[in-house]
């Protein structure tokens, strides 16, 4: 770490809720590509990007899982209207990811604030978000691709 300055509580939360929101929505996506579309392609570079955004040392790790609240969490019964409903495929392939570019989005801005090294690195988000923007065209044009056949 540069700084010897260790983050707030609330802002390691930000940090391990949005990492916890790629991951999971990563792992949806890489299910759906691996096993409704059968495309290795597109498993692989789902996973390796899930792999590559949540790799932390250990110490990430630890300030995360100790600065967690689940409990307590205020947004645990909040939901967004609609939410509940059931979803076709490709909206639930849209939803996560936009969850997915949202959390990116968060992250990427987490990492610039002052003291908040903790190795996150403000332009691997980003990356990752416009890398993303192009898998999730890719998952949905296969999606369509496979409904024609």
């Amino acid at each position: 770490m540069m700084s010897s300055e260790k983050p707030s509580r609330e802002i390691l939360r930000v940090i391990d809720a949005n990492l916890n929101r790629v991951g999971e929505g990563l792992r949806l996506l890489e299910d759906i590509a691996r096993l409704v579309l059968d495309d290795a392609a597109l498993t692989e570079e789902l996973k390796t990007m899930r792999h590559e955004l949540l790799a932390g040392d250990l110490e990430l790790n630890q300030q995360l899982l100790e600065a967690r609240d689940s409990e307590g969490d205020v947004g645990i019964d909040i939901e967004a209207p609609g939410q509940g409903k059931e979803r076709e495929l490709p909206a639930l392939i849209m939803a996560n990811s936009r969850r997915i570019q949202q959390a990116l989005r968060v992250l990427e801005e987490m990492a610039k604030m002052p003291g908040v090294t903790l190795g996150l690195d403000s332009e691997k988000f980003k990356r990752a978000r416009f890398n993303f923007y192009t898998m999730e065209k890719n998952l949905l044009a296969r999606l369509k691709h496979q409904g024609a056949d």
